[in-house]
């Protein structure tokens, strides 16, 4: 998977919020006066306290039938929606159906309009707002986790034994490819002089079977894949975990007809993820994704306590703001996001204060923690 956020007040951030979400809904997540469009944000007012974060949902207000899209075939990323249809969920805030498509970079077709919601890397959504599309808004962090791991095949053991070989962290520009070469850095070795940086496709998973077959001599790899390199006599050379709000979820189009919808969506995903990362539930949301015919080897079920950790799958889709201050900034650094990009201009909080409220959860993050 691809991945791998103070100091103003409350009042402030707020109307930082207002001022760049035009056509985004009111704070109830209501739209306008029928035929009017949407209501405009700006004019519409924000919450200055919790009190003011409207949680009861009208399913009136709310599309039926979704249409949303993830960049990655492993099940940890559609396990959300599998759960959230299997336990019914969607439709106790008013949703019929969830289409999930796997699209490698479905921001696109978010932003062209065949997308209601895309489940893609934060920083490159916030980018795309940035030099692209300024509708476009992030939502909720998915993973706020982040495991940083060179996994190397047979016969090298050391840094040193990394000199001239073939290494990748997948494509060119990513920050895949901006943190595998730090984490190389991190551990004295200089890519481009040291080692060969080659650029590739696809998913970690691919990266995995790259190494096994001796296409590339190291790759950046996950938590799940450990034991099946070292079964095949490789091993994890380099490692490094933080926590890093890397993906989440955002939305354009459905933000400005249909705000309701928004709230609606996250409330039901989010009670799947309450429900996922309670490891009793483990053997349950496992026997739900192999129904839907996902590949989970032993290997990768033996993962689950670590890839679906609170800390890790963010159980209630927030995040700290320095946590995103410091990831950006270290993107912007990566030449990954434009200088001078704020995130806030770029997010917006309500819907998931609202879901959050009527999960009864906290809000994370807090008002007052802006």
């Amino acid at each position: 998977m691809n991945r791998f956020t103070r100091g103003i007040g409350v009042v402030a951030v707020l109307l930082l919020f207002a001022g760049s979400l035009a056509g985004c809904g009111n704070s109830s997540g209501t739209a306008g006066a029928a035929g009017a469009g949407p209501m405009d944000a700006s004019k519409a007012g924000l919450p200055k306290s919790e009190a003011e974060i409207n949680a009861a949902i009208d399913k009136g207000k709310v599309k039926k039938n979704l249409v949303v899209a993830v960049d990655n075939p492993y099940y940890l990323f559609h396990h959300d929606i599998e759960v959230a249809l299997s336990k019914g969920y969607f439709k106790e805030f008013g949703i019929d159906s969830v289409e999930i498509k796997t699209i490698e970079d479905p921001l696109p077709a978010l932003i062209g309009g065949s997308l209601d919601l895309a489940l893609y890397d934060t920083d490159t959504a916030i980018a795309a707002g940035k030099k692209g599309d300024p509708s476009l808004r992030f939502l909720s962090v998915y993973l706020g986790g982040e495991a940083n791991i060179l996994g190397v095949g047979k016969g090298i053991n050391t840094g040193a034994d990394l000199r001239g070989r073939t290494i990748t962290g997948g494509q060119f520009g990513s920050r895949n490819d901006a943190i595998i070469r730090q984490l190389l850095r991190d551990n004295g070795v200089e890519p481009d002089r040291d080692v060969k940086i080659v650029s590739t496709g696809g998913q970690s998973n691919e990266r995995l079977q790259a190494i096994i077959s001796g296409t590339v001599d190291g790759a950046s790899i996950q938590l799940r894949h450990r034991a099946l390199l070292e079964e095949a006599g490789g091993k994890v050379l380099f490692e490094e975990t933080r926590e890093v709000p890397q993906s989440g979820w955002s939305v354009t189009k459905l933000l400005q007809e249909s705000p309701e919808t928004v709230t609606a969506f996250l409330a039901a995903t989010l009670k799947a993820r309450q429900f996922i990362t309670d490891l009793g539930n483990k053997e349950d949301v496992l026997g739900i994704m192999r129904a839907k015919e996902f590949d989970i080897p032993t290997e990768y079920a033996d993962a689950y306590e670590a890839e679906n950790a609170p800390t890790y799958h963010v159980s209630d889709g927030g995040f700290e703001p320095a946590d995103m201050d410091k990831f950006i900034a270290d993107q912007v650094a990566y030449k990954t996001v434009p200088a001078g990009t704020d995130w806030r201009q770029f997010t917006y909080l309500v819907p998931l204060w609202r879901a959050q409220k009527a999960l009864g959860l906290p809000l994370n993050p807090p008002l007052m923690d802006l």
